[in-house]
């Protein structure tokens, strides 16, 4: 049985990425280290820490080549993936609501590693 605790955590989690700044990456790895004990936390905190920290990356990647014009063209895609993960995470916060475990598209390989 999940609780409204373990819920509500979850849903802390995925909903940081509207936090911006480091907040939506800290939120997330706070709750996992607090909670790691807690499979139904730990496992949405990865996730969210998973994706979140792939669009940080992503971002420090597009910011830099951006210095030398070339990531200029890759800005769009950027956006999309903004896009992705802000809608993705607004679906991992429902699915927590409901007390079921979500799983974001393309980074599992990173989150098993984890």
């Amino acid at each position: 049985m999940i609780t409204e605790q373990q819920k509500l955590l979850a849903i802390a989690a995925h909903l940081a990425y509207l936090l911006g700044g480091v907040g939506f990456v800290v939120a997330p790895l706070v709750i996992f280290f607090i909670k790691k004990d807690d499979p139904f936390i730990a496992d949405h905190a990865k996730q969210a820490l998973v994706a979140q920290l792939s669009l940080l990356v992503a971002g420090a990647v597009v910011g830099f080549l951006s210095l030398l014009f070339i990531g200029l063209l890759l800005i769009p895609v950027l956006a999309l993936l903004s896009t992705v993960i802000f809608f993705t995470s607004i679906l991992a916060a429902l699915k927590a609501l409901n007390g079921d475990y979500y799983h974001y598209p393309f980074i599992q390989g990173l989150v098993e590693k984890l």
